[in-house]
């Protein structure tokens, strides 16, 4: 089962870093995305750097599409297996933000998590929501605080639900409540990575 693991992450990871943003960027308008706007190889930037949405909408909708796609795959090799499937989920948000065929550069992860959700666990997605909009409305009227704030608290939430509901909203079979809090946690902590230089522009701009 090792091995089945290994391979598992391997394609998540591969299937993470195909460069959706890069790629459409390059592809319409010649630029180079990691060079334009915030440097972030995502949906937004993808969307400001070129002017056109319907850019930011193919590269969110694809870059959701990898994370379901990673999730569906290792389910079909090994259904009953959550680790797999869960180490998977968590390689192809991995291979979005820290992605090795742009050096290093990536995303941050959100679009790539919330396919990897929609295939594995609609409870966590749903609090991320939520906790997104607590943190936009009642902290600051900022994208990155209400991401940043969603991010810190879902698996804090997660570990603390009850099971029963957490069972409700789980597409997989055979989860420990552990398994799947790890499971959170893992998603989690590349998007907070990536989130941590735009949160530390929003101080440096408060204090100037």
């Amino acid at each position: 089962m090792a091995v089945v693991a290994l391979v598992a992450a391997l394609v998540g990871y591969l299937l993470g870093s195909i460069p959706t943003a890069y790629l459409l960027v390059r592809w319409t308008s010649g630029e180079d995305i990691r060079t334009r706007g915030s440097g972030n190889v995502g949906a937004l930037n993808a969307y400001e750097v070129t002017g056109k949405p319907w850019i930011g909408i193919v590269t969110a909708l694809v870059d959701v599409l990898k994370g379901w796609a990673a999730v569906m795959l290792a389910r079909w090799c090994c259904e009953t297996e959550f680790g797999v499937v869960a180490t998977a989920g968590v390689m192809a948000v991995v291979g979005h933000t820290f992605n090795v065929f742009l050096r290093g550069h990536g995303g941050r992860g959100l679009a790539t998590a919330a396919g990897v959700l929609l295939g594995s666990s609609l409870l966590p997605l749903l609090l991320w929501l939520l906790m997104w909009v607590t943190g936009y409305l009642a902290i600051r009227r900022d994208i990155h605080v209400g991401n940043m704030t969603a991010t810190i608290a879902t698996p804090i939430l997660i570990a603390s639900a009850p099971e029963p509901l957490v069972r409700m909203l789980l597409l997989l079979p055979h989860a420990g409540m552990l398994e799947h809090t790890l499971f959170v946690v893992g998603l989690a902590v590349p998007i907070f990575v990536r989130h941590l230089e735009p949160i530390r522009a929003l101080f440096r701009r408060e204090r100037d």
